[in-house]
């Protein structure tokens, strides 16, 4: 079992809101998107999650425990397409929380920066098009690390 897999099971999704309702399906649906599943499925996994957890520019409370999950899922060995899925969806939610100006909003921002670390491992020890995500999400998540992160590529 992996990190992420102890992370999902972990949360009790029914408690969270999607779009449409209740969180109740996401865990299924976050376990197949952090999967190494082929690139050629990426398009439909990320349906599951653009416009159920996040829309444009706002999150719903699904999306704390989805980037608590996405972060820990950078702990297990996972395939670079998969890596650079799990981060660019790290990015959308979090861009999309920093227009919240609520509760919700703030505690995902701090989900985000408590992976401050944990990012800036990704942006120093991965491939090129690793470093250019996990940096991207260090932007907007905590420029402090990303300055760490770029000093030390």
């Amino acid at each position: 079992m992996t990190v992420a897999d102890v992370a999902i099971r972990a949360v009790d999704w029914s408690s969270y809101q999607v779009l449409d309702g209740s969180a109740s399906r996401l865990r299924d649906h976050l376990a197949e998107f952090i999967s190494a599943a082929p690139v050629e499925e990426r398009p439909r996994l990320w349906a599951t999650m653009e416009n159920h957890v996040f829309v444009q520019d706002d999150v719903f409370s699904s999306a704390e425990p989805v980037i608590s999950v996405l972060l820990a899922s950078l702990v297990d060995e996972r395939p670079q397409h998969v890596r650079i899925a799990v981060l660019d969806l790290l990015f959308h939610l979090i861009q999309a929380a920093r227009y919240r100006a609520d509760d919700l909003g703030k505690r995902c921002l701090e989900q985000a920066v408590a992976g401050g670390w944990l990012l800036v491992r990704e942006a120093i020890a991965g491939p090129a098009a690793v470093t250019e995500a996990s940096l991207e999400v260090l932007d907007i998540a905590s420029p402090a690390h990303a300055q760490i992160a770029r000093a030390s590529l």
